[in-house]
């Protein structure tokens, strides 16, 4: 499982790399061409929104995995450890529910953009592209917090039983 976990890491963080530096330029290149030349690319916008919102997905995934979300813990930093252990268990379980029910409603989303057959104005792209970002993003959040529940849990596991073996 952690190999695999390592390789669907990987994966993102060099699509999320790419993705941003590919925005990067393609919205520094419009910004020049707008000002500088008076003239814009029709399509730009549209590609850029599309890669940004994949980004953000996997993004998000990652930020899962670093524990880089913004959390309200002031009431967490005030509890003794082993109500901690549980509280954090508690709030994977409901992260944990709130994903299948993203990732349930982004598949539904997905096949009606493919149901339609509907595309992009500028570049004529379908638009169950972009719209995959969400199931596939939030999916992969999914696993993440799947596998800090499952480390959570050994770890609130094994020191039980220590204290019982001590």
């Amino acid at each position: 499982m952690k190999a695999v976990m390592r390789f669907i890491d990987n994966i993102e963080e060099h699509i999320a790399s790419i993705l941003l530096i590919l925005t990067s330029i393609l919205v520094f290149a419009q910004l020049v061409l707008r000002y500088q030349f008076n003239y814009s690319l029709s399509w730009a916008e549209e590609l850029a929104r599309m890669m940004i919102a994949w980004f953000i997905f996997l993004g998000s995934s990652m930020a899962v995995k670093e524990n880089a979300h913004v959390s309200m813990d002031a009431l967490l930093i005030v509890l003794p450890e082993k109500i901690k252990a549980v509280a954090g268990i508690l709030i994977d379980i409901v992260n944990i529910v709130f994903c299948i029910i993203i990732v349930y409603a982004g598949i539904g989303m997905l096949k009606d953009a493919v149901a339609l057959g509907s595309t992009a104005t500028a570049i004529n792209v379908p638009l169950y592209i972009p719209y995959a970002s969400v199931p596939v993003g939030v999916f992969l959040m999914l696993l993440h917090y799947i596998v800090k529940l499952k480390e959570k849990m050994a770890s609130l596991v094994n020191e039980r039983k220590k204290e019982k073996g001590a």
